[in-house]
C-alpha cells in the first residue's frame, strides 16, 4: 500500500476514519482479538516499529541516554525525540510509565489460544507467536 500524505485527505474524512479505527480498537475484548487485529492490519515491519516505540518509552522512563537507546534498538535520534515528545506531559508520562511498569512487573498475562490465529497462518508472524508464549 502506498504512503498517504496526511493532509491530502479531507480533514473531516481523516477525523472520521481515524475515529472509527480508535473505536474498533477500544471494542476489542481479548488479547487474542487484539493480536489478530494488529497482525492482520500491520506488516511485520510496522509491528516491530510500533513495538520499538514502546521500548523507547520504557527506556526513557528508566532514564537511558539517547545513545544507549539508539545503540540497543537501532533507531534514529528523531524517533527517540518523537517518543520523548509524546511523553512530555507529566500526566501522560506518569500514566505511560505506570502502564509500562505493570508490563514489566512480572505479571503474567492471560493465556491465549493461538491455534486459529493469524499467527499460525503467516510465516513472518511465527516469531511473534513464540515470543508470546
Amino acid at each position: 500500500m502506498p504512503k498517504v500524505k496526511v493532509y491530502s485527505v479531507d480533514k473531516n474524512e481523516r477525523y472520521r476514519i481515524i475515529g472509527e479505527l480508535f473505536e474498533l480498537i477500544v471494542n476489542l475484548r481479548t488479547k487474542g482479538e487484539v493480536i489478530d487485529f494488529l497482525i492482520g492490519l500491520f506488516t511485520p515491519s510496522e509491528t516491530l516499529m510500533i513495538a520499538r516505540r514502546i521500548q523507547i518509552a520504557k527506556m526513557l522512563a528508566d532514564e537511558v541516554s539517547y545513545n544507549g537507546i539508539r545503540q540497543k534498538l537501532k533507531v534514529s535520534y528523531a524517533t527517540i525525540a518523537t517518543v520523548e515528545h509524546w511523553l512530555q506531559s507529566e500526566e501522560k508520562r506518569d500514566f505511560i510509565i505506570k502502564k509500562l511498569k505493570e508490563l514489566g512487573s512480572g505479571k503474567k498475562s492471560r493465556s491465549v489460544d493461538y491455534s486459529g490465529s493469524l499467527l499460525n497462518k503467516y510465516a513472518q508472524y511465527r516469531l511473534l507467536k513464540d515470543l508470546l508464549k
